[in-house]
């Protein structure tokens, strides 16, 4: 018989490197095995993604006050906090009733928020809850009750439990077990960079430092620009190239930072998130990704497979997949200095931003391969 895994997102309206991977477990389950739904509480980005991968999904709605990002319920008066409170405990109901309609073994969770959005309905029909740990956790009161209300936990890398004790660590160590991302590489031959910045529109007399993904706070994307303002580099005025969307409850933010860029040279192109990640891939000569906060940042290894030198901030599983001075620069977060310094080095210098992205091809085609990730996952999931 089939064991039945419920996909539980709450981040309805983005489909960026948490959902992506996500889908990715999914289509890698063996489906004589294992029969998987998601379940999300709007129709969005999630939605129509998952319908061109043909996943079947569900849609939970939850209470308005509760469906929203960007640390708007933290601002909330005491009494719509209450009622946030409500709609999550209406929202454990629905999922009780949800779950034993359709037999379900296992219930999965990207985050927090959809470990709290189902936590008692788990616990109440006792069935395995499992929490992918997608990015850095804090040490927090929250934290630990959901290490302890977890009975199976995934981290996407070790690095995302860096500001946990060890003696906590320790304590869960039976439910904890890390599971590397695997990828599809293309072949290291990429389009030719001036077609590339052809079909896109952009400058070719320019080098073009780019970022791919969404767009809020915890990517660092504010630090980003205004540490490239500040460039002083030799090589013709570099262009920023920033594909994604601007997540909800950033919207403001995001303008005055665009503001910002353009009374600074004007260096800041912005374009939509698209799927033709080959042809941003192709046309950046070097990748950053400023984050704050992050779990096995797929963008970083999709730029090293296209053989991109890539800077990355020292969060979350970063050293797992770069090597500082090896093949791509490691940079302390929040630290202007060290982007500024990191981007001169390779601006500057072509035959260390070639060294570097050959190596990293090398890298993430060994170590993040799709065959030994398939087998981990549908293992993992027979076991527990």
């Amino acid at each position: 018989m089939k064991r039945k895994i419920l996909f539980l997102e709450s981040r309805f309206n983005s489909f960026y490197g948490a959902q992506k991977s996500m889908v990715k477990l999914i289509k890698s389950l063996d489906s004589e095995k294992f029969e998987p739904t998601v379940v999300t509480t709007e129709n969005g980005m999630l939605s129509k993604n998952l319908r061109k991968e043909n996943i079947p999904f569900t849609i939970l709605k939850i209470g308005q006050e509760s469906n929203v990002f960007g640390g708007k319920v933290l601002k909330y008066s005491v009494f719509k906090k209450m009622t946030v409170g409500f709609q999550i405990l209406v929202y454990n109901i629905k999922l009780i009733k949800y779950i034993r309609k359709n037999n379900i073994d296992i219930v999965y969770v990207n985050d927090l928020r959809a470990l709290i959005y189902s936590i008692l309905s788990t616990k109440l029909l006792r069935k395995k809850n499992v929490w992918y740990i997608r990015s850095d956790i804090s040490n927090s009161l929250l934290t630990n009750i959901s290490l302890r209300l977890s009975t199976n936990i995934i981290t996407i890398a070790n690095g995302v439990l860096r500001h946990i004790p060890k003696s906590v660590i320790d304590s869960h160590a039976e439910k904890i077990t890390n599971i590397y991302t695997g990828f599809s590489f293309n072949e290291g031959e990429t389009n030719d960079k001036n077609i590339s910045k052809q079909k896109l529109k952009l400058p070719k007399d320019k080098l073009l430092v780019g970022y791919l993904g969404s767009i809020n706070e915890r990517k660092g994307l504010d630090f980003l620009i205004h540490s490239f303002k500040d460039l002083k580099s030799d090589s013709n005025e570099p262009n920023l190239l920033v594909v994604g969307d601007t997540s909800p409850g950033y919207e403001s933010q995001w303008e005055a930072l665009k503001k910002t860029a353009k009374e600074n040279g004007d260096f800041l192109i912005h374009l939509p998130y698209s799927n033709e990640i080959e042809k941003i891939y192709s046309a950046i000569d070097i990748f950053v990704l400023p984050s704050r906060s992050e779990g096995l940042p797929r963008v970083a290894i999709e730029a090293m497979s296209y053989k991109v030198p890539v800077i990355v901030t020292d969060v979350g599983g970063a050293k797992e997949i770069v090597d500082d001075n090896i093949d791509g620069l490691v940079i302390e977060k929040d630290n202007k200095v060290e982007l500024i310094n990191a981007l001169e080095i390779l601006l500057k210098d072509q035959n260390k931003r070639l060294e570097f992205g050959s190596r990293g091809f090398q890298k993430v085609n060994n170590k993040f391969s799709e065959k030994e990730f398939v087998q981990k996952v549908n293992n993992y999931f027979r076991e527990i």
